[in-house]
């Protein structure tokens, strides 16, 4: 599989685990705090080591440089861009962290932090994607190398293996699978 074909399916996870993560802040608007604890541990997980240490570091770590060695700019280019918007999921994520272990069960208005903490995190990464799947992917695409490629598919594995664990990739489509069950499907 080539490389940009891999992080479109992994977008295609992070777009799930972002609808579950919208579903459970209506449901604590609707509902108080519907049980949810779990889950909310689960996604932040996911966002911590998937979609940053993992996702993110085949970007920062391989893609990046490789689209900066065929002239790509970082600064004023899309890269930066990316970058910057790498740095505020990031720091959305702590402070859905942080705002979660602050809401009290049963106590109305201590999820406001988290649910608005959680919805900015939905916003930036559906738009991030949406510039990676249309404007970075189809660059990469047309300015990299077959072999090139393939030494980016092979980084890729490694980074897996490294930075989140063989077989955990898939421990986290089984989680994914759980979660679609209990929260998007009635």
């Amino acid at each position: 599989m080539k490389p940009v074909e891999e992080l479109r399916m992994e977008h295609e996870a992070v777009k799930l685990t972002l609808r579950v993560l919208e579903e459970i802040c209506t449901r604590m608007e609707r509902q108080g705090d519907p049980g949810v604890g779990d889950a909310v541990a689960q996604l932040l997980e996911f966002f911590s080591v998937f979609v940053d240490k993992c996702h993110h570091g085949k970007e920062e770590e391989l893609l990046f440089p490789a689209l900066e060695q065929v002239g790509v700019k970082v600064e004023g280019g899309p890269i930066g861009v990316l970058l910057k918007e790498h740095q505020q999921g990031r720091e959305c994520v702590q402070r859905m962290s942080k705002s979660f272990s602050a809401h009290r069960p049963g106590e109305p208005g201590t999820s406001v932090d988290f649910n608005r903490d959680a919805r900015e995190y939905v916003a930036l990464l559906g738009l991030h994607i949406e510039k990676e799947n249309n404007v970075l992917f189809p660059l990469a695409e047309r300015e990299l190398s077959e072999a090139k490629q393939a030494e980016l598919s092979d980084g890729f594995e490694r980074i897996e293996n490294e930075k989140i664990g063989v077989g955990r990739h898939e421990q986290f489509h089984l989680m994914l699978d759980n979660l679609k069950g209990l929260y998007l499907h009635p």
